[in-house]
């Protein structure tokens, strides 16, 4: 349901559903410099073929969740919904242990949307609530099934299950990804053998380097993908 209402929203800018990670559910249940660009998710298996330099990812209890000041995101957004390409910015213009001020713009070929949200870094998400660009964060950042990783070492070929609110849902990491300079293990959940949610997450960032839903059982294609194309890890 959030991920269509998604896609409308995309094709007109306008609107917004946004809510906290539980109303995510339904859906389907979320350093370099400046000028970095992506790698388009080239990825590495564990003999260390390609560019990433790890041969995994450990998540028991060390996954930072922190916002730091100068953290920027963007990323590239393709759906059904839109002709062309959308744009997302995630910017944390300043940041302490109990407050994080957070610009966000929405960029899709019928129009921008902007806001700037100064809140405790747990009630970010909540104050996003309601605008395009905090439905785009909703679904893509504040997601129940990252909680999936917690506790799990990502190496390639890992999987497990996980009980949640929709059921019984599969695990696999697949691959060690990395985008826009930000190294990840991508990972892809599934129920009843289809992939219908993607991630690459790193214990070094709280924002992903790449997220896809699929809108139908049985789909070969996402029907939305968000694809990190510039980031800088921030102080």
């Amino acid at each position: 349901m959030l991920l269509a209402a998604l896609m409308v929203l995309l094709a007109g800018c306008g609107g917004g559903v946004g809510g906290d990670a539980t109303t995510a559910t339904d859906a389907s249940t979320g350093a370099t410099d400046a000028t970095a660009t992506a790698t388009d998710g080239e990825s590495a298996d564990q003999s260390g073929d390609g560019d990433a330099e790890r041969a995994s990812f450990s998540f028991n209890g060390t996954w930072d969740q922190r916002y730091r000041t100068g953290q920027y995101y963007r990323y590239d957004i393709e759906s059904r919904s839109i002709d062309g390409t959308a744009t997302y910015e995630w910017e944390v213009v300043s940041a302490t242990d109990d407050e994080a001020t957070v610009r966000t713009k929405l960029v899709t070929p019928n129009g921008t949307t902007e806001q700037t949200v100064t809140a405790p870094p747990d009630e970010v998400y909540g104050e996003l609530a309601g605008t395009p660009s905090g439905s785009v964060a909703t679904l893509g950042f504040d997601s129940p099934y990252y909680n999936g990783v917690d506790g799990e070492t990502l190496s390639v070929g890992d999987s497990w299950e996980s009980s949640g609110p929709n059921g019984t849902v599969s695990f696999e990491v697949e691959a060690l990804s990395t985008y826009a300079g930000l190294e990840c293990a991508a990972f892809v959940v599934r129920t009843n053998g289809s992939a219908f949610w993607e991630s690459c997450v790193t214990p070094e960032s709280p924002l992903p380097g790449y997220v896809a839903f699929y809108e139908e059982e049985g789909d070969d294609t996402p029907a939305f993908e968000m694809e990190l194309v510039e980031y800088r890890s921030g102080n």
